[in-house]
């Protein structure tokens, strides 16, 4: 029978979250300010000129929309998320170009009027009431008000952004460790693909990143001793309310559907795991099939793929004499 890695009790599991709860903590007191007040001062000064510039031309609901000026604006990627700010909440990028009918190209902008006012009106449609109260009471700002807008503006990309990059360096970090493990057991790593067969996914000792695996992507695949194919999901989580998306939804989601592409005995799901988890999620979806183990204990990782030996042929059968 095919080894199949550790399955914990619910009492071990308690024990590894709070040392990966811990380990979270202990990283995140660590980590520098420095990457906020970056972001911070890159964003001040550009929602100085947008709010003290460009915002009363474009408020302006008697004139047509300055397209120059919208182009400008969008046409710039720091800009462009500084625009999507102004709005409470802010707008994605998806959003916006899905409810004004939008490419967003600075093409489009210049050329098409009613394009362009249809962006400049998603976004001041939904412009903050209380960072810019005098648009709404159509009036022009004190310099105060001017100054807190851009102040609480920046702070609100600022602090999205170092989310957004502590989340994909966190992601990042856990799948090279997890590659640095398989090279150490002379693993290689492949090119990424598409894996709609089996036969389309790396060979025994090899691996490759992010690659899609039947209908979903994952993280990492690796070809194990046996030919199993072993389809890694890395998941950080913040909270163990975050946990439920993280691992019941999204890394649980994926290993049921590889499980009713490939089975059992095509294809291992797992997740590995680093912040903070509750244990009932956790549970939860080991008890429906997904194999977990911890960025703070890949030794685990290590045990199971040495475990997976490789698969014996079949004997032919012998000729009558």
């Amino acid at each position: 029978m095919p080894a199949e890695p550790r399955r914990w009790s619910s009492g071990e599991l308690a024990e590894l979250a709070t040392a990966a709860t811990e380990r979270f903590r202990a990283e995140r007191k660590d980590e520098p300010r420095q990457v906020y007040i970056e972001f911070f001062q890159a964003f001040v000064p550009i929602f100085r000129h947008l709010i003290e510039q460009s915002l009363p031309i474009l408020a302006d609901a008697l004139k047509e929309v300055d397209q120059d000026l919208l182009t400008a604006i969008v046409s710039d990627p720091n800009k462009r998320i500084a625009f999507r700010y102004l709005a409470a909440p802010p707008i994605s990028e998806d959003d916006l170009k899905t409810l004004a009918s939008s490419t967003l190209s600075a093409r489009a902008l210049r050329t098409d009027q009613e394009q362009a006012e249809r962006v400049r009106e998603v976004v001041l449609n939904a412009i903050d009431p209380f960072r810019f109260s005098w648009i709404e009471a159509g009036r022009s700002a004190t310099e105060r008000e001017r100054e807190i807008a851009v102040i609480s503006s920046a702070v609100l990309v600022a602090s999205q952004r170092v989310g957004t990059r502590r989340r994909s360096n966190a992601k990042k970090q856990q799948e090279e460790e997890v590659k640095g493990l398989l090279r150490s057991m002379r693993f290689h790593e492949v090119e990424t693909r598409d894996i709609s067969l089996l036969e389309d996914a790396p060979g025994p000792g090899e691996f490759c990143g992010e690659s899609k695996l039947a209908p979903k992507r994952a993280d990492l695949v690796v070809r194990l001793p046996d030919r199993r194919c072993l389809a890694i999901e890395c998941k950080v989580s913040n909270s163990a309310v975050n946990s439920f998306k993280r691992i019941n939804h999204e890394a649980l989601g994926k290993a049921r559907e590889w499980l009713g592409k490939f089975g059992t005995t095509g294809v291992v799901p797992a997740a590995v795991l680093s912040g903070v988890f509750s244990i009932e999620n956790l549970l939860d979806a080991q008890e429906s099939g997904l194999f977990l183990f911890w960025a703070h204990r890949l030794d685990d990782l290590r045990s199971f793929v040495q475990s997976c030996t490789p698969r014996r042929p079949r004997s032919g059968r012998r000729p009558r004499s």
